[in-house]
């Protein structure tokens, strides 16, 4: 059996490296400091992804995962999502439900953060992104972001861009 991952979802470069570069803070250095990923459209999906995996990590963020009004949100809301941390190589350390997710420090952890459509369809939108806080202050975390979709309702080719 074929999985056809590049087929069956949409990687979308949410956050741009220029703007995370090394030993450049990824939360933003500073308590109160926002990063918000690339808005996704979710129209033509069941669900996103946002993967950061980062390296150095003293900093800690509050992670949230928001229904967006458009494509240059004027009105997020807060979502219910799944996480999962994983500590080198393959340990889930953490798993859940949640609105809100406090990252850790520590070295060589991965997040994963996944929400459903319906639960952006149910706050009437159809648009996403990932919103991080910074909650420490003077703290380093390098890493990066990055976004798919998944179950895309049509083949990999025809759905075109999502990131608005």
């Amino acid at each position: 059996m074929s999985i056809k991952f590049l087929e069956n979802n949409h990687i979308v470069h949410v956050a741009p490296v220029a703007s995370i570069t090394l030993g450049t803070d990824l939360w933003g250095g500073t308590v109160g400091t926002q990063l918000d990923t690339d808005v996704m459209s979710m129209k033509n999906a069941d669900g996103a992804v946002f993967i950061i995996p980062n390296t150095v990590n003293t900093g800690a963020a509050s992670v949230f995962i928001c229904a967006c009004d458009n494509t240059t949100p004027t009105t997020t809301v807060a979502v219910s999502f799944r996480y999962a941390r994983i500590l080198a190589p393959d340990t889930i350390e953490a798993s859940g439900e949640a609105t809100s997710f406090l990252t850790s420090t520590g070295a060589d952890y991965v997040y994963v953060f996944e929400v459903d459509a319906a639960k952006v369809a149910e706050q009437g939108y159809e648009f996403v992104q990932l919103h991080a806080t910074e909650v420490t202050a003077n703290a380093d975390t390098e890493g990066q972001v990055v976004g798919f979709l998944t179950g895309l309702r049509y083949k990999e080719d025809d759905i075109g861009t999502q990131v608005t």
